[in-house]
């Protein structure tokens, strides 16, 4: 394990600190930090640990049980936040997957500062090792954000970058990070959620979402029967564009079903983005955009990738996990031809 003190506070002089440091993180079993937070839930108060306990707990590869701690998380060390939901269920490579010991918490997303720019704002993965059970009788005050200690900072961002001019982050790791959550097949599937919903396993609005993501299916299956039929042989192949210059902070409203079904190919995609089952839901309806993307991590090569067309992500605009539950919250991407200003 790394010492806390050499992460936090690299001897001056030395050039090969960083070295030395991530040469030191040979253990993932936590030290010093006494019994680990557990069963946390949503609603729950935490406090997330200091740099220095939380370096101690990282591996070589500045990670804990497959997953990184990522230096963007630092600035949080010493701060009180509440648990907004556990994140049992995920997903990785569009596969659902299984993690344990890990939770989501609020208004934590990654800003792309130590990952060259990456704008996907990805929610934190928070092992539960990395915070404090914060309880009523604790009487001490928030720390308020520390100045994160520039040893840390620099020798995770340091494993965050790997051979090849590719990047390491969450994203990247969660698949390996976590085991496969096969998703159950025709009736025995919808048997298994109608007994999860009777039992409360399943909340109304997790059941609810579920039935929007079956009515998008429907929806784009039918569409892309309808592309197939023979009198359609020569249409959907190309895709319109609208150019529209969107910046953030701009209102727009997403168009109709109807509008955005006309652009799209035989594939359900305008110009290779995907419109997804879920994204029907917020047709007709308003939102702020949040920014014009320029630049992501790709999950499976860690490439940072960039966009050939505009790419618009709008506020509180989200997947909501849908058929496998995943509590990830990956923010939905949108062609500027399926939004208007009006």
């Amino acid at each position: 394990m790394l010492d806390a003190n050499t992460a936090l506070d690299p001897p001056s002089g030395s050039a090969d600190s960083s070295e030395t440091s991530a040469a030191n993180l040979e253990s993932n079993h936590l030290r010093d930090l006494g019994p680990a937070a557990v069963d946390l839930k949503p609603g729950d108060m935490v406090e997330v640990r200091s740099a220095a306990e939380i370096m101690s707990s990282l591996d070589a590869d500045g990670k804990f049980d497959g997953l990184p701690f990522m230096p963007e998380m630092l600035a949080f060390c010493g701060r009180r936040l509440r648990v907004s939901k556990r994140a049992d269920n995920t997903c990785a490579l569009g596969q659902p997957r299984r993690i344990e010991g890990t939770v989501h918490l609020e208004q934590t997303r990654c800003d792309g500062s130590a990952h060259r720019g990456c704008e996907a704002g990805c929610l934190f993965l928070w092992k539960e090792a990395w915070l404090r059970r914060v309880t009523d009788s604790d009487t001490r005050a928030s720390v308020p954000p520390p100045v994160v200690a520039d040893g840390a900072y620099s020798l995770l961002t340091e494993l965050a970058q790997k051979p090849n001019n590719t990047l390491m982050c969450q994203a990247t790791e969660l698949a390996s990070a976590s085991c496969p959550a096969p998703v159950g097949k025709s009736a025995g599937y919808f048997v298994k959620v109608a007994r999860d919903g009777a039992s409360g396993t399943r909340s109304f609005n997790e059941l609810r979402q579920l039935a929007i993501y079956f009515w998008g299916k429907a929806i784009l299956y039918l569409f892309m029967l309808w592309t197939r039929a023979p009198w359609n042989a020569d249409r959907y192949h190309k895709t319109p564009a609208t150019p529209l210059d969107l910046q953030p902070g701009e209102v727009v409203r997403v168009r109709n079903m109807f509008e955005i079904l006309r652009t799209l190919d035989r594939k359900g995609c305008n110009r290779g983005m995907e419109f997804k089952p879920e994204m029907f839901q917020f047709c007709g309806r308003k939102f702020p955009v949040i920014l014009n993307m320029q630049r992501r991590i790709d999950e499976r090569s860690g490439e940072l990738k960039g966009f050939r067309s505009p790419c618009i992500v709008l506020e509180s605009v989200y997947c909501h996990g849908q058929r496998s539950f995943c509590q990830r919250a990956n923010y939905h991407y949108w062609r500027e031809i399926w939004l208007s200003r009006d």
